[in-house]
Parts: structure tokens; sequence; C-alpha cells
């Protein structure tokens, strides 16, 4: 890991990465479109549960991307991160190791009244195989997902948990108010054996809302809450949440963010800050950074407001590789850290940028630049791919005491992943 303050920069050149992402694929699936499962509007989700150091969750595609629904970690080593396969995907036109099988595992049109042996189920939107086992089907996960550790009912090394889905599996747009889990009760079970399941034995009422995406959760412990924001119109929406303990979809009747009016649909993030009770969203607007603030422990929470900042901030859409920007939480010094800023008309990749939480939230929320070290610059390592950097790729992993940023899985050559470890205040 870096000094505070640094960056560094994992390759399989390096050492530093022990493969590469598209190497997980199984021989079934298209080697080279399983790099969706990163790139296609799709993210991925910290798990600080796994073994020594904590892994990142891969899950996604969706109808823009693949079928490709396998469950992939990248865990961090001593030395170097390793790409692994920790769940199948659904065979949907069988295991064949031919072009053909595997183009159309990976991109056919797995849907009900298709040519696939193994059907997307349009109510759960998921697939059952002979075997018996439920896998969901491949969606744009967007900021959609969370891990549930053991102290809050979740397995040994984190549960994986996805409450909403949207955009599920190529050729598709469908989704469902369905819930999902995968429970890592160990880290060495073969892919082959590990399955998900439903978490509830129905889907969601048609009072709580729909799917449409993007889709982003956030869960809050104390609450017991993973807290759900899709996409709408450029207003604000109601608050909902799933009640992990009543497994049930529940309506607020607060006021929720208003994410419908940001610039891009691949942007924006939402996270629980536990030393504030706060959910924060950010999201560019007009190509500024706008916050907005919820105290969540109340029991019906609504928006709060939106932050003052003592600087504007230009940042993207993430629509574009050459246009990304991305925010997260860093308990470590308790400020918001975010990247991609644009300085006029070019992006300061030689710095982040941190927000202070004032204890008064109507007051100016403090904006300072943290320069990167010498020579360092943090941007995007593939300009061949126009989509793809989605905001909640970039988080803070706490028992590495850095940012470990994956922006981009390469279709056909080498990986990169940059790691930032912030600076450490007072």
């Amino acid at each position: 890991m870096p000094a505070a303050g640094q960056l560094a920069v994992l390759t399989n050149a390096n050492g530093r990465l022990a493969n590469r992402f598209r190497d997980t694929c199984p021989a079934y699936y298209d080697a080279e479109n399983s790099a969706k499962v990163v790139n296609d509007y799709s993210t991925s989700f910290k798990n600080p549960y796994w073994g020594t150091w904590g892994c990142q969750v891969f899950f996604g595609g969706g109808h823009a991307g693949t079928n490709n629904n396998m469950v992939v970690v990248a865990e961090y080593g001593t030395n170097a991160i390793t790409f692994k396969r920790v769940c199948d995907p659904t065979p949907w036109f069988g295991t064949g190791t031919d072009v053909n099988t595997q183009t159309l595992n990976s991109t056919g049109n797995a849907n009900p009244g298709s040519s696939a042996p193994v059907k997307l189920n349009f109510t759960y939107y998921d697939s059952q195989t002979p075997d018996g086992k439920i896998r969901p089907g491949a969606p744009h996960s967007y900021a959609s997902g969370d891990i549930i550790g053991p102290e809050h009912g979740g397995a040994a090394h984190g549960t994986f948990i996805q409450v909403i889905a949207a955009a599920v599996n190529a050729a598709n747009d469908g989704g469902a108010v369905a819930a999902h889990k995968i429970d890592f009760a160990d880290m060495t079970s073969a892919p082959s054996t590990r399955s998900w399941e439903r978490v509830t034995p129905s889907t969601g009422t048609a009072t709580f809302g729909d799917w449409p995406a993007p889709l982003y959760t956030a869960f809050v412990p104390p609450q017991g809450r993973i807290y759900i924001t899709p996409n709408g119109p450029d207003v604000q929406g109601e608050v909902r949440w799933f009640d992990l303990a009543a497994r049930t979809w529940v309506p607020g009747t607060g006021i929720g963010f208003s994410n419908g009016e940001s610039d891009g649909f691949d942007s924006g993030i939402k996270f629980y800050v536990p030393s504030r009770g706060l959910l924060v969203f950010l999201y560019p607007l007009n190509a500024q950074l706008k916050v907005q603030w919820m105290d969540v422990t109340k029991a019906q929470p609504t928006l709060g407001g939106t932050a003052v900042l003592s600087q504007a901030l230009k940042v993207g859409a993430s629509a574009a590789s050459t246009n990304w920007s991305a925010a997260c939480w860093c308990p470590l010094n308790n400020r918001i850290i975010v990247a991609g800023v644009f300085a006029g008309s070019t992006m300061d990749t030689t710095a982040v940028y941190e927000i202070s939480i004032p204890s008064v939230l109507g007051a100016t929320w403090a904006v300072e630049r943290a320069p990167l070290g010498p020579g360092q610059t943090l941007a995007p390592p593939d300009n061949q791919l126009d989509r793809g950097v989605t905001w909640k790729k970039f988080f803070y992993d706490e028992k590495v005491r850095s940012i470990v940023f994956f922006p981009l899985a390469s279709p056909d050559g080498n990986d990169t992943v940059y790691v930032y470890r912030p600076r450490e205040i007072g």
C-alpha cells in the first residue's frame, strides 16, 4: 500500500495483479465479453470480511452487456490482488466450449420463448438450473448491492445481497423488485457448488414502485435497512428501503433524493456516514457536483437539504472514460473524497478533493485540494471503452486503509488497479 496521500498503480506487468479479470471466465462463456461484468454500467462492492485484507465483489453485465451472471472477487493478498470466480454463471445454452455456445451464453436471448434450454424467470429475473441452483440474471448493477457482515446477520466472510435489479441479461430490458443473496460462509468452496438464494418468497408489491435504472442502495446497519433510490423524473421521489428483518420492501413517507436530474445515467453515488447518521448522495448537475443529505437516525427520514460547498467542483457524468468522476466516504479522515474534478476543460489528474461535513449541516461544507505525490496521476487506464466507470467502483477499504479503484476490465489486454491512500487528518 502507498504512503498517506500517495497513489500506487497495480498491473500485471509489475506483479501486483496476479491475473486478469477475464481469466476468471468459465470455458462455456466468451472471455472477451466477460469483461462487461465490470464495464457495462456495472460496479463492484467492497467486502472487508473476506480473508485477511478483504476483497471486492463483482456482479453485473446487463441488457447492453452480457448474460454472464458469475460472481468474481478481487482478493487482496499480501503481495498482489487475485481475481477469483466464486460462483459459476448460468449455462443458458449449455456448457459446450465451442464458439457458438460461448457467444450464446454471453449475449444470446435467454428469455421465455427463446431457444435457450435455461430460461430467465420474468417474475424474479433469475434462473433455476437442472441441479436446482438459483442464480439471478446479470443486471446493470450500477450501485445496487450491499455486503452484510456477520455482526449484522451475514455469513462469516460476508453476504452479498441485491434487493432490486434492473436491465437484466443481454437482449432484455426488464427488472424486478426481487431480493437475492449469496453467502460467503467460506473462501474455499468451488464456484460450481456455491449458490444464490431468494431472500423472500415473493416480489415487492406494486405500491413500492418500479425498478428504473440506475439503482442505488446503501445499507444502514443500526436500522437494519437497505435504502433504495431508483432513477426517476427531475423531482424527488419517496424514501424507500428494504427491511432485512421483515424481508419486505417499505415505502416511507419522506422525500427522497433528486438524482433523476443528474447529467448522466451512469453517474452519482449514495453512501452511509456512520459517525453522523447520514445518507449522502452526490451527482453531477450541469457539470457541477451536487451534494444532498438525509438524517437516517429517524424512523421516517426525509431529504435534509443540499450542501453549500466552499468551492464549486466541476465533475463528469462517467458516461465516457475521458469524462469520469467518482466519490466516496473516507472514515480515516472523516471526509468525502472526490476524484475526476475538472479545472476548466482539463481534468485535474494530479489531485483528489476532500469535502468536510460541518457540525451544522446548513453551514458551508469546506472543500480542499489534496495533491498526489510527485509524478502521480489518477485517470482511467483504457480509453478505448466509452462507458463503465460507475462511481461505486471508487470506495475506501478499511482493512487496507486505501481506496482500491478498478475502473475497467480489459477485454483483450492487461488490467490496471489504482490504490490511493487518503491523507490522515488530525
